[in-house]
């Protein structure tokens, strides 16, 4: 059912980082109206299902139809029914344990909610052994824990769980729960969106997917990878439309897939038509009606005083990137709706949002238009095959018009340098700017900041049991710059020294530092500057075998670039690191004259290019290697090609000098 409009109702802001619709225990669906934050610690309570739910059943005569081999466990059935106009869904999983391994993963029932807006019913948690079948929904066993999936980066979000291990779990056990979560986060204005999963990673007997829906409001779906109609079923107060996939194999996933390809199919429900109506629920969220803070208003009167517009614009920038630090509180309708830019100056610290809020609200209050962009950091591009809805974003950056130009730039990157030109921005290929003009999704180009990290090393050979000593000079620019930046800004020096000299010790196990590192940074032009000094121990290899000493000089940084995918047969694309511009230049100061010789190679591919060269004149070896790539993934129609022409590059890397 590809955009048929039917009429159907509300949603919830998940965040999508990669479409891929598990079977277990999370509640996907975004449900729309509004539920009474819950106060004070989460409960939860045991009930029968409503009377609107029609619980599936599973045919335990065929549980051991259609195992995959070596799998941990098999799933049976996995159900889910919406009650829009009741803003209910009711979830229902059975799966099968096949042996020791999964029994104490396969006793744990997890179920996350989040009690701000949501309320958990657990209807049965029960095991079928044979013909029997044994409860195990113990009330006193039912632990609501704080998982808080997203602290480690920096993410507050009040998700709860409820945690429930069964006793006596046996290989063979048929593990069925049910439960309902009830309500959904009110700031979505009372729209819907929900994903019906059709495939996934492994086998299951039984999808079923039934949604209740007002006939008198409008619903949009798309396929995704697949043609899969639902049944409609006229009721009284609803439309009742079906979803029921039975055994579908599981998908093989194949490895070094890009970011932004789901290979599994699906299909979306949404309210929304178009993606200004998109804009229109997103705009409020966005707007400050509250006054600017005396002291916020004194520090854009202080940045009122630099000379230029653009001088402004990058004081601001570079105050929310550095000065305001990356945390989110995202509870309850915080999760969506940006915190004020006053509280957020004041604080100093808040997520994408509340960054990019305050950034745009300063800019406008020196007089700059600015405006905050909705993207998707992985998905990318591909949100623009969506149907619009709410739920495809999951990060905010600002666009900033300024004297006939356009820049697109993300307050949550720390250390940016140089001009506004130069700052590199992700490849996030289109998105939603929130304004009252929009009537589309926007392209954003390919950044200008692109990065480049040249680096020369300088090995002056002692004799063959003597010392010799190594000198690595790294320029980095672009976001290269930005990295190493923010690196030896956050980082103790010490700690830096020793990643570093590990790094050689693998290849030169004699290694040690003769002077500590050097960082010089050339903010206006975004260019970072590192000096390594080293000296190394018996630099040459004996050879037990003839007695000979050999030295071996080979490019290490650039093997993490030319390393193919497990998964050579291809159907699926391949993931292509983008962009990336590494140049590695190795000199060599022999201790004796060396014969001559020359060496260039060049691997030219439709993703990248590879420029080998190698030039022996006196005692003097000079090698050259140069990676860059040009697009983020290649096709499998290219995978073939693409994986020949990195072995080629690989195995031009490297030389060895014998004595």
């Amino acid at each position: 059912m590809n955009n048929a409009s039917h009429g159907i109702p509300p949603g919830d802001f998940c965040r999508p980082h990669r479409v891929l619709w598990w079977l277990a225990f999370v509640a996907i669906a975004s449900l729309g109206g509004a539920a009474e934050p819950s106060g004070g610690e989460a409960k939860f309570e045991v009930a029968p299902p409503t009377s609107w739910v029609k619980p599936q059943f599973f045919d335990r005569q065929s549980a051991t139809a259609n195992i995959e081999l070596g799998a941990d466990e098999h799933w049976l059935l996995s159900e889910r029914q919406i009650n829009a106009p009741e803003n209910e869904m009711f979830c229902h999983m059975v799966r099968q344990i096949l042996n020791v391994s999964a029994v104490e993963d396969g006793s744990k029932l997890t179920i996350d909610f989040n009690p701000s807006y949501q309320t958990l019913t657990l209807h049965w948690a029960r095991i079928w052994r044979g013909p029997e079948h044994y409860d195990r929904l113990d009330t006193n066993a039912v632990k609501i824990i704080r998982r808080e999936q997203e602290l480690e980066g920096s993410i507050l979000n009040g998700e709860q769980s409820a945690l429930l291990v069964m006793d006596d779990v046996r290989v063979g056990d048929i593990i069925d729960y049910a439960y309902t979560i009830k309500g959904a986060n009110p700031v979505m204005g009372n729209h819907f969106s929900c994903s019906v999963p059709v495939q996934t990673g492994q086998p299951v007997g039984r999808f079923f997917t039934r949604v209740l829906w007002p006939p008198q409001r409008r619903l949009y779906a798309k396929d995704h990878g697949c043609s899969v109609q639902p049944a409609l079923v006229p009721r009284k107060d609803w439309v009742e439309y079906l979803w029921d996939v039975r055994q579908t194999p599981g998908i093989k996933l194949e490895d070094s897939l890009p970011v932004w390809f789901d290979p599994e199919p699906w299909v979306q429900l949404s309210e929304y038509k178009t993606w200004a109506e998109v804009n229109q629920w997103a705009l409020p969220l966005f707007q400050n009606a509250a006054p600017l803070s005396p002291e916020l208003r004194q520090k854009i009167a202080e940045w009122k005083q630099l000379p230029s517009r653009e001088q402004q614009v990058i004081a601001t920038l570079r105050f929310v990137q550095d000065d305001v630090r990356y945390f989110g509180v995202e509870i309850g309708t915080s999760g969506e709706k940006p915190a004020d830019p006053s509280v957020v100056f004041t604080r100093r610290y808040g997520d994408c949002k509340d960054k990019s809020l305050l950034f745009v609200t300063i800019l406008r209050a020196l007089g700059v238009e600015a405006y905050p962009v909705l993207v998707n950091s992985d998905l990318r591009r591909t949100i623009q095959d969506w149907q619009p809805t709410g739920n495809a974003f999951d990060h905010c950056i600002a666009v900033v018009q300024l004297e006939g130009q356009t820049y697109w730039l993300d307050p949550t990157i720390h250390f940016q340098r140089g001009p506004l030109a130069a700052h590199y921005l992700p490849n996030y290929g289109c998105g939603l700017v929130i304004s009252p003009q929009t009537s589309g999704l926007s392209v954003i180009p390919q950044t200008t900041g692109l990065p480049q990290t040249r680096t020369t090393e300088y090995f002056s050979l002692g004799r063959k049991t003597g010392t010799s000593t190594l000198k690595v000079v790294t320029i980095a620019e672009g976001r290269d710059a930005d990295t190493l930046r923010a690196l030896f800004a956050t980082t103790k020096r010490s700690d830096i020294e020793k990643s570093y000299t590990h790094f050689y010790a693998d290849r030169y196990p004699g290694i040690n530092p003769s002077a500590p590192i050097e960082f010089q940074d050339g903010e206006e032009q975004n260019r970072v500057q590192t000096t390594e000094s080293y000296t190394i121990d018996k630099a040459w290899t004996r050879s037990e075998k003839d007695g000979k000493y050999s030295f071996e000089f080979y490019p290490t940084a650039l093997t993490v670039y030319l390393k193919p995918p497990a998964d050579t047969e291809r159907i699926m694309p391949i993931s292509v690191p983008f962009p990336e511009h590494q140049i590695l230049q190795t000199e060599v100061t022999l201790p004796s004259d060396w014969p001559a010789d020359s060496v260039k190679k060049t691997v030219s591919d439709p993703a990248f290019v590879f420029q080998k060269s190698l030039k022996c004149s006196g005692n003097k070896v000079v090698m050259n290697c140069e990676y860059q790539s040009l697009m983020d993934s290649t096709g499998p129609g290219q995978a073939a090609q693409y994986i020949q022409h990195l072995n080629q590059a690989s195995k031009s890397l490297g030389y060895s000098v014998v004595w």
